[in-house]
């Protein structure tokens, strides 16, 4: 019930529990849903990757709780976009088109699989042996998806195909650099694997945002 946002227990006994959506949909905003899964992976993202270059990793065991709230923001949205493809009413209100809905629907599946991918990420660094050599070439690397992050979110929201090529371009750019970084990594040393993974990883976070870019509708002159 935690993870059900709305979602209220309106009658119980020994063996039934009953449960309603209390929210008014027409109150919510799909925009804004998202804009919030996308705060909270973000946030997730910079403090994880900054555990690779700081010896205080006590900000891993925080993850897998705000992995929670995307999961329950992605209810509401899910719950939200589906509401409207019922309702005509509903999805006029909020101007959502079918193909709207469809794309938020997979935006925010994007998303939610981001936050998930973010507390593989923290776990496998929290049990990464401190090599600052390495682990300083992946962290500047790294950040370089937070600029593919913002400028997918951001084009798909509002609907900016420039900013979508923008962010995809970025990606192409990161992919190359990422994989420079796994060139360069000795394969004998201490770490090496888990290293490599987390690039894998990496590389799997940065793929989503690209496929939000993706999302925006192409606009033809």
């Amino acid at each position: 019930m935690r993870r059900l946002v709305g979602m209220e227990i309106v009658e119980e006994d020994a063996s039934n529990v009953n449960v309603q959506f209390l929210l008014d949909a027409t109150t919510l905003s799909p925009d804004k849903i998202l804009k919030r899964m996308s705060s909270i992976v973000l946030g997730m993202f910079r403090d994880t990757t900054s555990c690779l270059v700081s010896d205080d990793r006590s900000v891993l065991d925080t993850m897998p709780s705000r992995d929670d709230e995307i999961d329950r923001q992605y209810f509401l949205l899910v719950r939200l976009i589906r509401s409207a493809m019922v309702a005509k009413k509903l999805a006029t209100a909020l101007n959502l088109g079918n193909i709207d809905i469809l794309d938020y629907r997979v935006a925010a599946n994007l998303l939610e699989t981001a936050g998930d991918i973010i507390t593989d990420l923290a776990h496998s660094i929290s049990e990464l042996p401190i090599s600052k050599s390495d682990t300083k070439k992946l962290y500047d690397v790294a950040k370089e998806i937070e600029n593919v992050h913002e400028k997918s979110i951001t084009s798909f929201i509002e609907n900016n195909r420039k900013l979508a090529i923008e962010a995809i371009t970025l990606h192409r750019n990161y992919q190359k650099k990422i994989h420079s970084v796994g060139s360069s990594i000795d394969p004998k040393k201490q770490g090496s694997i888990q290293l490599l993974n987390l690039i894998f990883t990496f590389e799997k976070l940065s793929r989503c945002w690209a496929d939000v870019a993706d999302l925006v509708k192409p606009v033809y002159t």
